[in-house]
């Protein structure tokens, strides 16, 4: 029986790390979060490059989008009766937030729709790996703001219309007037938290490589986000308006003053900073130009101080201590999932999705 060659060893070892990083590979259904990053950045950067026309339409199937998800929680959980969810609020707002919403967003990610709120996410994330200026950044998130508005009025008006909130108005009215009686600071607060989730669950439905996975991605943060009450704008430019027309003593100036301007600067918030900028610093460029400033400066202070921390520059070899063996890992600089990366783990050699086997 022949040996294998050494040079068809590496090219086999080779074939089975390409096959690990491989996004749409069978036996692998879910990204690893440097290249879920690597990933929304990419989408970012490919935004700006799509027609005027694409975007509009894609902003504004987002709206209805958003809307349907919306409608379908209110009529199920929101019909039942006012002694039920008082005496047991906890599990109205569970089977509110459960049952409904989770669809709409569904809708989005699977079928492409440009939604203002997870928009936030993705052109911050290209912005920072420097996929994208900031001009287009803004043009794309206010692009998809305002075709998210257009399209949740038409289906207020559809819905109205239709009559399908007749003998149902209820509890759209209870809803539109407790979310316009909320302070400005605690409407901007509850629209950082529930951005926060938003863009999570954006996270892990990119994540996701089949039409399940991104369902379960989707569903659990969307649901929580819902079920705690916190204020998404686009969903509250076809709740509030929806309960307007069907009788809710609520001005425009009201419902643009007390919940319009102060959820939108939350979902902004929520979504630049506490995702695309934290995980930016985690595993995008920001963090290798941090890490690099932070050895240089710990170097002036303390020589070998940087080696102690494990601060390196991009590009450097870091040791990396691991419980019983030595690691060391070794990284390209690109901040691609797609670089050379692995770990040397007592002289074997192992792809960088299994690294964390390593620690």
């Amino acid at each position: 029986m022949l040996k294998p060659t050494k040079a068809a060893g590496l090219e086999q070892q080779h074939h089975h790390q390409q096959q690990a990083h491989g996004h749409g590979h069978a036996n692998r259904n879910c990204l690893v979060p440097q290249e879920i990053y690597d990933h929304i950045a990419e989408g970012g950067e490919a935004k700006p490059r799509n027609s005027l026309l694409k975007e509009m339409v894609l902003g504004f199937l987002a709206g209805t989008f958003i809307g349907f998800g919306f409608s379908t929680c209110m009529i199920a959980a929101g019909q039942l009766s006012p002694e039920y969810r008082k005496a047991e609020p906890g599990m109205f707002n569970l089977l509110f937030g459960a049952y409904g919403f989770p669809v709409g967003l569904t809708m989005c990610v699977i079928n492409g729709a440009s939604l203002f709120t997870s928009n936030i996410a993705y052109m911050a994330a290209a912005f920072i790996q420097r996929k994208s200026s900031a001009g287009q950044a803004l043009w794309i998130i206010w692009l998809s703001y305002f075709t998210n508005l257009a399209g949740c009025l038409f289906l207020v008006q559809l819905m109205v219309s239709g009559e399908v909130f007749h003998h149902r108005e209820a509890f759209t009215i209870e809803l539109a007037l407790k979310k316009t009686s909320y302070s400005f600071g605690a409407t901007l607060t509850k629209g950082i938290l529930c951005n926060w989730m938003v863009c999570m669950a954006v996270w892990q439905g990119n994540a996701a490589q089949d039409i399940t996975g991104k369902l379960l991605g989707v569903w659990f943060p969307i649901s929580a986000f819902v079920t705690m009450g916190f204020e998404h704008c686009i969903a509250n430019m076809f709740v509030i308006p929806l309960a307007m027309k069907l009788g809710a003593p609520i001005s425009v100036g009201t419902f643009i003053v007390k919940n319009l301007i102060p959820s939108t600067i939350g979902n902004l918030i929520g979504g630049g900073i506490f995702v695309a900028m934290a995980f930016g610093l985690a595993f995008g460029s920001w963090e290798k130009a941090i890490c690099a400033a932070t050895s240089s400066a710990a170097e002036r202070v303390a020589p070998g101080l940087a080696a102690k921390l494990h601060l390196g520059p991009a590009g450097a070899v870091s040791a990396v201590p691991a419980a019983g063996q030595g690691a060391v890992e070794l990284s390209n600089g690109s901040g691609s999932s797609s670089g050379a990366v692995a770990r040397i783990v007592d002289g074997g050699l192992l792809p960088k999705s299994h690294a964390a086997l390593a620690v």
